[in-house]
């Protein structure tokens, strides 16, 4: 893994891009290390303000070519989100760097992990819109019926396909009750012990069709756990456990 010397340089090196480059009016380091929490493995996330009328991509497009010239930089994909472009690179090291531009009219914070370096940033709300608890329990309950599906058709692979699914909106659905970042289980690590043991138990250890269904009824549990705090379960959660049940109770 890359040391966190590297980071320093790459992230000097793209600040240093950005205070050369006129179309450049506004930076702010964004995600873990914006809080100064990061770690030696923390991605390198900056976010860029542009002068209105500027091409975001142009702007990408010439600093990927440096990087890779300097640092053996690859291009994984571009993610445009509202008013900005988000371009993911991976470094030799396994040093992912996160860039993401927008008009100046439009920079600014989505979100807390956010620190101004230079220029001005609008705070306005946050682009896009947030999941209701709702939606998430609605996604988790059909994730669980898919997998117990998959697991009676005797096809193990898409079962634990379907309840990684079941599990994510599971995470995801405490961690917003325990105000703690939902979003790709960022929050996770902080979740009470309780509700870490009970998400932990979800995690199939093999293929076999047993441990398939006991992981999933571990998870669904998990689910009317979080729905009934949530108060959105309702008349669905013994439905739920029944289709968590070890055997098909017709069977």
């Amino acid at each position: 893994m890359f040391e966190s010397e590297r980071r320093s340089a790459v992230r000097e090196r793209v600040l240093t891009l950005a205070h050369d480059d006129e179309r450049v009016v506004a930076a702010a380091v964004v995600g873990s290390l914006a809080r100064g929490e990061g770690d030696r493995w923390s991605d390198l996330d900056l976010s860029f303000g542009l002068a209105d009328g500027v091409s975001r991509t142009e702007v990408l497009d010439e600093w990927e070519s440096a990087l890779r010239a300097e640092f053996g930089a690859v291009a994984l994909f571009d993610l445009p989100s509202g008013a900005f472009v988000y371009r993911v690179l991976l470094i030799p090291g396994g040093l992912q760097v996160d860039l993401s531009v927008a008009p100046a009219s439009r920079f600014g914070p989505r979100g807390p992990e956010f620190q101004l370096l230079f220029g001005d940033a609008v705070h306005a709300e946050e682009e896009g819109v947030l999941r209701s608890a709702d939606e998430m329990f609605g996604y988790a309950a059909h994730h669980a019926v898919r997998a117990r599906v998959a697991i009676e058709r005797g096809r193990m692979l898409q079962a634990e396909q379907w309840l990684g699914g079941l599990r994510a909106e599971v995470v995801a659905l405490a961690c917003r009750r325990h105000g703690l970042q939902d979003w790709q289980a960022r929050g996770a690590h902080l979740l009470p012990d309780d509700a870490q043991a009970r998400l932990s138990a979800t995690l199939a250890r093999s293929l076999e069709s047993a441990e398939l269904r006991r992981a999933l009824g571990a998870a669904i549990d998990a689910l009317c756990v979080e729905g009934a705090e949530a108060g959105i379960a309702g008349a669905v959660s013994d439905e739920l456990r029944r289709l968590g049940a070890a055997r098909d109770p017709g069977e």
